[in-house]
């Protein structure tokens, strides 16, 4: 597995990590589900966008991403940090940013990890920005984003005419190993 460390020279050191998934069949069964379950928020939360239910990581396709995810987020913990640790996925729910749809600046705290998975991310389709760090990442389609809980971010704007289809997730810590 190739995960990549982006590191930001802050205070305090901080890495962003990225990692390439490749499993078109999770990827067809989660967009069936986000269309399934529509859109339960209504614009409403820090999402300005189409938001499924938060609680999605049992349905069909998030099942398998959560897998994933705590696996990347283990490799991560072992080779970064020195550290093994149980991790679940307390949260999880799907997105489709349509033309001039973002999300506001927030953090996940007390999560000990969150992140996102780009399903579909046409170009144009709204950064990812951390304001505190002074950075930003262009999604990827098929890349998971992975990064510490408590940093603040948000969604530039999409400007595309195609959605960009994301889940994203967060990861706390179930006990220590």
């Amino acid at each position: 597995m190739e995960i990549y460390q982006h590191n930001f020279k802050t205070e305090k050191p901080q890495s962003i990590f990225t990692a390439a998934l490749d499993d078109p069949m999770m990827d067809d069964i989660l967009v069936e589900e986000i269309k399934k379950c529509g859109d339960k928020h209504d614009h409403k939360t820090n999402v300005k966008a189409y938001m499924t239910d938060w609680q999605m990581a049992d349905k069909p396709g998030f099942d398998r991403l959560a897998n994933k995810v705590i696996d990347i987020a283990n490799h991560i913990s072992q080779k970064y940090y020195n550290c093994k640790v149980a991790l679940l996925v307390k949260d999880m729910w799907g997105m489709i940013y349509k033309k001039n749809d973002y999300a506001i600046v927030h953090d996940h705290w007390p999560a000990l990890w969150s992140g996102v998975y780009y399903i579909n991310a046409p170009k144009g389709s709204g950064d990812l920005y951390w304001p505190q760090l002074k950075k930003s990442m262009t999604p990827q389609k098929n890349t998971v984003v992975l990064f510490d809980g408590y940093l603040r971010h948000g969604v530039k704007p999409n400007r595309s005419d195609d959605e960009r289809i994301a889940v994203s997730f967060n990861l706390h810590l179930d006990r220590k190993l």
